[in-house]
């Protein structure tokens, strides 16, 4: 019974020690783009849900559905960032005065063979065009000053858009609370050394810097086995929902010590995790840092 004690209570501390801070990323500005409705939302981030400030008229790809290969005319569907912004001279004047990329293809478009490149918010010379709602080549068009007033809001490789097919299906998501208990499983069994719940929340076809699935499990418990502790905490953390898969997005901050309580590693980092159901369960298929 006093081990039993024991380990309750050993797990109730690592539990305290890596609850990741939910909520810390409350406020943040997130741009969704409903390809239903043919609108642009500036929207809130509140506890997994997306609460519209801004709502503009947006005119999309020529082709109806997800964009899957160079030149198809369709506008992609996804999570992604704004990579660099680009304005008139080097516009052509179809784009109008200025244009925003995003970053498609991300890693899951990667991993999915897909293919095209330049897909941006942009403006128009031509403001009949958002009377339409088909009439890009896969790019998100506005009115030129609704593509300001969405630039100067955003921070460049941080602000996320999500391109759905339907807003409403993902602005207030039931998977939060399994979403949430996932992760506090993954980072609380990082912590705790619990190797295999730790490899079980990866996918089968995971792969991290040439690592299959089998061979990242033999290199974490190599980590283990080295350092003496493993505290993984997070914060800032932002969950994002989307009819192909689901997205944790963090700060990382990793301690460890060797078996004699000497400081080892410690750092932080941005973090990406890339969930998708298996079977009923969240899995991660991939695990990404980002510069």
């Amino acid at each position: 019974m006093r081990n039993g004690f024991k380990n309750l209570a050993r797990a109730f501390v690592l539990l305290f020690l890596a609850t990741p801070c939910s909520h810390a990323a409350d406020g943040e500005l997130v741009i969704a783009v409903d390809k239903k409705q043919n609108q642009l939302h500036m929207a809130r981030y509140r506890d997994g849900r997306l609460e519209p400030e801004k709502t503009f008229r947006a005119t999309m790809g020529q082709r109806v559905g997800d964009k899957m290969i160079e030149g198809d005319l369709r506008t992609p569907e996804g999570i992604y960032e704004f990579l660099f912004r680009t304005q008139a001279p080097a516009l052509k004047p179809m784009f109008g005065p200025l244009a925003v990329y995003v970053s498609y293809p991300n890693v899951m478009d990667k991993n999915g063979q897909k293919t095209g490149f330049d897909i941006l918010i942009h403006g128009t010379d031509d403001p009949s065009r958002l009377e339409k709602k088909f009439d890009s080549k896969g790019c998100v068009v506005l009115d030129n000053e609704n593509v300001k007033i969405v630039s100067d809001a955003i921070r460049l490789k941080d602000t996320k858009i999500v391109i759905t097919r339907d807003f409403d299906a993902i602005r207030n998501p039931a998977r939060l609370p399994r979403a949430r208990e996932f992760f506090q499983r993954w980072i609380t069994a990082w912590s705790g050394k619990d190797l295999d719940t730790y490899v079980d929340s990866y996918a089968d076809e995971f792969k991290m810097d040439g690592m299959n699935r089998a061979a990242f499990a033999k290199y974490k418990d190599s980590l283990n086995k080295k350092y003496g502790s493993i505290k993984v905490t997070a914060s800032d953390v932002m969950y994002l929902f989307h009819e192909k898969y689901d997205l944790i997005a963090f700060t990382q901050h990793y301690d460890s010590t060797m078996a004699n309580g000497a400081p080892a590693y410690r750092g932080t980092s941005k973090k990406q995790l890339w969930i998708q159901e298996r079977n009923g369960h969240y899995k991660i298929v991939v695990e990404e840092s980002l510069k």
